[in-house]
């Protein structure tokens, strides 16, 4: 196979339409055709991209020239469609998050492992060098064993961003808010550089939206060997932030809104505990170093790019559903622990987590 035919699916929406940007030109793909659930704004992009229509899913599906799939749809939609892909056997490319709950992300890495078929997920900052330098420091040991992180990711929507669209900021459409959806990047990020938990103590609460969902989440984590970690996530509050802290026994890691800064220990921190006899408030000297990086641009064309070569090489993704199911566990556990009141080990339990969202249907809104 010299170049993967993909298919769009939910083309015409903000997503869709950088999806399709970001395949122009390159060498890995090409773009087969699209598909959308409004016909009328498909039948205007088809015609202006000059590629083929299909007005259901069924038919791009059905189309030989068709390897795999972008899905560009909102999450709620991921499983249907995953599972219709990997029965068809079409190799699947989903945007965050993979699924509503654990329960779906897992039923679709299932599928497409019993079809033969590769399941990536676009979380496409995990591709920005800062994240790829950040990933490397820690590997190469520049901060020693992490046993403190923090994350907060805090990205304001109004009201209006809510009541646009009918399924958002629902329980029974979205499946949750400011965890799920908007936050879900920096948890992400979070996970696969500080690793995932093994307890979870969550908040949630809907704070300044008339939403039913969260819109305002904070957790504290219990790691292996007694570090912890903190997670926060909001839709209200300005100005917005994207911060993760890593702290270690050589140093501490910083990510402030993309900006990266390493602070080295001279003395590493155990053993200045140990030994230092200075009679003062006194903490071991450092250097700092920050880094720059050439402007990217938007992610998702690395991403598509390396989901196509992937199926060339016949490897897996830099993202599988594996890889994703981390920050769909982190989510569901802060979630449940949060409306339950009582902390929660990972992984989640499937049942209990789908009974919550259950009640959560029904209610229409967070428990007090």
């Amino acid at each position: 196979m010299d170049k993967v035919g993909i298919a769009v699916v939910g083309s015409t929406g903000i997503i869709g339409r950088v999806h399709i940007e970001a395949m122009r030109g390159l060498p890995s793909c090409r773009l087969v055709g699209i598909n959308a659930r409004r016909q009328e704004p498909l039948i205007r992009q088809a015609n202006e991209l000059e590629t083929r229509l299909y007005p259901t899913l069924d038919d791009a599906l059905g189309d030989d020239e068709v390897d795999a799939i972008v899905i560009a749809t909102p999450h709620p939609s991921h499983m249907e469609i995953t599972l219709s892909a990997a029965a068809a056997g079409k190799h699947v490319l989903a945007e965050k998050p993979l699924g509503v709950t654990p329960s779906e992300a897992k039923a679709q890495i299932a599928a497409c492992r019993d079809a033969g078929v590769k399941l990536g997920v676009l979380f496409n900052n995990r591709f920005r060098p800062e994240a790829v330098k950040m990933r490397q420091l820690i590997d190469d040991g520049a901060i020693g064993e992490i046993y403190r992180s923090e994350m907060s990711s805090a990205m304001l929507r109004t009201q209006d961003y809510y009541d646009r669209l009918d399924w958002r900021g629902r329980w029974d459409a979205e499946g949750g808010g400011a965890l799920l959806n908007q936050g879900i990047h920096g948890i992400d990020m979070y996970q696969w550089l500080a690793g995932l938990p093994e307890t979870v103590f969550g908040m949630v609460s809907t704070l300044k939206h008339d939403i039913e969902v969260e819109d305002y989440a904070t957790a504290l984590l219990g790691y292996a060997g007694g570090g912890h970690g903190v997670i926060h996530c909001n839709t209200a509050q300005a100005p917005n932030q994207q911060r993760i802290s890593l702290w270690g026994e050589r140093g501490a890691l910083i990510m402030e809104d993309w900006r990266i800064t390493l602070r080295t220990l001279e003395t590493p921190v155990q053993q200045f505990i140990d030994t230092d006899k200075t009679i003062a408030f006194v903490s071991p000297s450092d250097t700092e170093a920050t880094f720059e990086f050439e402007p990217t641009g938007r992610t998702h064309r690395h991403a598509i790019d390396d989901f196509a070569c992937a199926i060339i090489e016949d490897r897996a993704p830099a993202i599988t559903g594996e890889d994703a199911l981390g920050a769909q566990e982190l989510v569901a556990a802060i979630t449940l622990s949060g409306c339950r009141g009582e902390q929660v080990r990972l992984p989640v339990d499937r049942a209990e987590y789908d009974a919550l969202l259950t009640e959560l249907r029904r209610a229409g809104k967070l428990p007090r």
